[in-house]
């Protein structure tokens, strides 16, 4: 009894839907109506000077002497990383991401605490830090100066100064 009126009720449902199936075909026939492509013409490329290169005659343009010069010719500072040594573990973090959290002093010697990830790592003088091949240049009580080693847009690599500074609450 409960299939017999279950088949009767989707017989009915169905009979409902296809209704509306007009509506939406006769709505799409009226949008294709007003609505259609107009393909666009292709632009015409401008022309251009043809350039033939004649080895004997000009310069060749990859020679090793052609890129010295264009090398000698910026003002770089000669600073380059040390690529050779060790890396050290706290390298591996952005400078974003670490929290200077304080700084203690034994004798003369300062170190710096500072928070990543939730673990309180010491820094030292000289340790390097983030991304950018930072070393720690000066501790103060609320600061920690870096200075890293970047490339700038013409390849050669430029310093610059950073700072962690301390964060009284979180």
């Amino acid at each position: 009894m409960r299939a017999g009126i279950f088949w009767i009720a989707s017989g009915i449902w169905l009979a409902a839907c296809d209704t509306h199936d007009d509506d939406l075909r006769s709505w799409i026939a009226a949008a294709r109506k007003r609505h259609h492509a107009v393909p666009a013409a292709p632009v015409q490329a401008a022309a251009t000077a043809r350039f033939r290169y004649e080895p004997g005659v000009r310069t060749d343009p990859f020679s090793a002497s052609k890129l010295a010069a264009a090398d000698e010719g910026g003002s770089g500072t000669g600073l380059q990383p040390d690529l050779r040594r060790a890396r050290e573990p706290l390298e591996s973090y952005p400078l974003a991401s670490m929290r200077l959290i304080g700084s203690l002093r034994r004798g003369r010697e300062a170190i710096a605490l500072v928070e990543i990830e939730q673990r309180v790592y010491p820094l030292h003088l000289g340790s390097h830090v983030g991304q950018d091949f930072g070393k720690v240049v000066a501790i103060g009580e609320r600061t920690i100066d870096i200075d890293e080693l970047v490339p700038d847009s013409g390849g050669r690599w430029v310093q610059r100064r950073a700072q962690l500074a301390l964060q009284e609450s979180r």
